[in-house]
């Protein structure tokens, strides 16, 4: 039994009906590719609060954790700092697009430790009370060792997976635990006809490596990643909301504002930071017309030098469909290093996307099964009359927007377009953080 295919252009529709009896599904990558069952994962997630379901996300691939690179972020803390070291899970939680995330966090002690823990079975009945759902991605092998049955289990691959694999015969045996298969998020109904050429990745940045524990002493903690988004928690009725209850584990929690803080101190003794609110970008310039936000684009590839991503969106790019190159800096032990991403086309929604891509592929822009759908909704709008051709010697490629001047980049977080700024500023330019807008047809 292969499961019933669901295609992820079709899970807005699907998943809530799918979903709606359960309280703890596990997300099962079932697909080497690990960055779009990371991307399909999100998009059960989102699909999964439509009708206003609370709805919350756990990263426990632990060896291999990517759910934070779909967002754009790096926590500092997550489910093993929560399990391992105490941190509260409000702190550990990042509201995005409405699904409450929780990181891997820090590297385990030992793992097979945070899947036994008996506090999933707490979270189980928890939300199970609250009417919420409880999303886990795991490994087939990590829900082996899960204390927890989940009510259901999703699997993730993107043309569906053989039930004789490895990974096949780690779902029967979650199914003979009595773990029923929902079914199998797939990139289309049917197998695309042939696997699609590898893109040029960026490279995963490193967990971090810790000393081993000094004789006959305790092992150390592991250091909390820098911090890019913490999440401050409103007071609520009924004594506040809370992720965590002492007779059992509650999904009673409203997040906050989110805010910038420095960067955490080694545990067991970190520092006590009060959050900075950032200020928000400025709003786009008024316009006669009504406009819709245009948040989607496709993300073609990712290169590590300009000149190579700057050919494929010359080639890629019309009128009609722009495309934009987006500096990236990474962090961690590959600090330093740049990717460029090449990213077609501003849509509005995941579905126009997706029929984006299609359409590019009908044509032969690029091969069949290639590009990935991501929601990037902010652009850097130039003051002035700024000539392309002059910025492309500085390594800035921008777009001659439909609504009047110039954009640059499309990038998922504020934080993303730090690069391309300093960039701008270095050749002389001011530049102002926006959401990409569209007039309506």
């Amino acid at each position: 039994m292969s499961g019933r295919a669901l295609p992820r252009s079709r899970l807005d529709n699907l998943i809530p009906s799918l979903v709606e009896a359960q309280a703890l599904i596990a997300l099962v990558p079932a697909t080497g590719d690990l960055p779009w069952a990371a991307a399909a994962a999100w998009d059960v997630a989102r699909a999964a609060t439509r009708g206003s379901r609370r709805v919350a996300l756990v990263d426990l691939l632990l060896e291999t954790p990517t759910l934070h690179d779909v967002i754009g972020v790096t926590p500092t803390d997550g489910i093993v700092d929560a399990f391992e070291f105490g941190v509260s899970l409000n702190k550990t939680a990042h509201q995005v697009d409405g699904v409450f995330f929780i990181a891997a966090g820090s590297n385990p002690a030992h793992t097979g430790d945070v899947f036994a823990n008996p506090r999933w079975r707490k979270l189980q009945g928890g939300f199970r009370v609250e009417g919420a759902l409880l999303l886990i991605y795991v490994s087939a092998g990590g829900l082996a060792r899960l204390s927890a049955v989940p009510d259901g289990l999703l699997a993730l691959s993107p043309d569906g997976y053989e039930p004789e694999s490895s990974i096949g015969q780690g779902i029967a045996a979650a199914m003979e635990r009595g773990i029923p298969l929902l079914g199998v998020v797939r990139e289309r109904w049917t197998p695309s006809p042939a696997a699609a050429p590898a893109v040029e990745p960026p490279p995963r940045a490193s967990r971090a490596v810790h000393p081993p524990p000094a004789p006959g002493g305790e092992a150390p903690k592991r250091r909390a990643r820098p911090a890019v988004v913490a999440i401050t928690l409103a007071a609520g009725a009924a004594g506040g909301w809370v992720l965590l209850a002492t007779a059992g584990e509650s999904f009673r929690a409203r997040l906050g504002d989110l805010t910038h803080v420095a960067p955490a101190s080694p545990r067991p003794h970190p520092a006590t930071v009060a959050p900075v609110r950032p200020a928000p970008p400025p709003p786009p310039p008024p316009a006669t017309l009504h406009v819709d936000s245009l948040p989607w684009t496709i993300q073609l590839a990712a290169y590590g030098t300009f000149e190579k991503a700057l050919a494929l969106a010359d080639r890629l790019s019309d009128a009609r469909r722009p495309a934009f190159i987006a500096p990236i800096a990474l962090a961690g032990r590959a600090r330093g290093t740049v990717w460029y991403r090449v990213l077609v086309g501003a849509y509005q929604s995941r579905d126009s996307a997706a029929a984006g891509r299609t359409a590019l592929w009908r044509r032969g822009g690029v091969p069949h099964g290639q590009g990935k759908l991501l929601r990037a909704p902010y652009s850097l709008a130039l003051a002035g009359p700024a000539l392309p051709d002059s910025l492309r010697a500085h390594g800035i490629a921008p777009v001659r927007w439909r609504t009047g001047g110039l954009l640059v980049g499309a990038f998922e977080t504020p934080e993303q377009a730090a690069l391309a700024q300093t960039q701008l500023k270095r050749a002389g330019l001011q530049a102002t953080l926006v959401t990409r807008v569209g007039s309506r047809p």
